[in-house]
């Protein structure tokens, strides 16, 4: 196995880059919700604030070389036995695909970000379009579509779930921890994961707007 010290230097790189990424996704969740806001509430959406901040190009630059970072780790994570689990067995090969799936899909995230760095903005909204009317012309398209919207809002329900009930505070060092620091990291925690959950429930509840148009 490599030696993985810088590996996990830019796996924490890319994890605050994934954090701002799903802060700002958040915010803009809110006045979407309301039926407002100028912006939508996906990773297109956050690049672009981003980008429009002082020094946005350069902020989302970090932001995408953060983002490489968590990639190669995530298919570091899908190659190698990191975490020392031994033995391979069906659900040790499900979770190293599921590290495959999380590092490709953030390829195309920090992808996404150089183009809008390089000022080629890409098309949530056409994408969710094109994936919903292919989905919809196969057979049993619609009830196939439904299946994916259905399981995107519980994995995002799944997440809200998480930032009510704090799980991730398991992770914590809370002996090596001040109360102050305990109570920021669960309120950052819980504002994140909510976002996150927020995501993932928005996608298949606009995939369906954009098909209706």
């Amino acid at each position: 196995m490599p030696s993985s010290t810088w590996i996990e230097q830019l796996a924490r790189f890319g994890y605050a880059a994934k954090g701002v990424v799903y802060f700002i996704i958040g915010l803009l969740a809110i006045p979407v919700a309301f039926g407002s806001g100028s912006k939508t509430a996906d990773t297109s959406g956050a690049l672009d604030t981003i980008v429009a901040q002082p020094f946005g190009k350069f902020l989302l630059a970090l932001i995408a070389f953060g983002l490489m970072g968590y990639v190669l780790w995530r298919l570091t994570q899908a190659l190698f036995d990191l975490e020392h689990q031994g033995k391979i067995n069906a659900k040790k090969i499900v979770q190293r695909l599921g590290y495959a799936l999380s590092g490709l899909s953030y390829a195309g995230v920090s992808l996404s970000a150089v183009q809008t760095v390089f000022g080629e903005e890409g098309d949530d909204s056409s994408w969710r379009r094109d994936w919903a009317a292919r989905l919809l012309e196969q057979p049993l398209g619609q009830e196939l579509f439904w299946i994916v919207g259905a399981i995107a809002i519980a994995v995002g329900v799944s997440f809200l779930y998480e930032a009510y009930t704090a799980k991730f505070r398991e992770h914590f060092k809370l002996l090596n921890m001040s109360k102050t620091q305990i109570q920021w990291a669960t309120w950052l925690g819980r504002f994140g994961i909510s976002a996150r959950g927020a995501a993932f429930g928005l996608i298949p509840l606009l995939s369906l707007s954009e098909e209706r148009k």
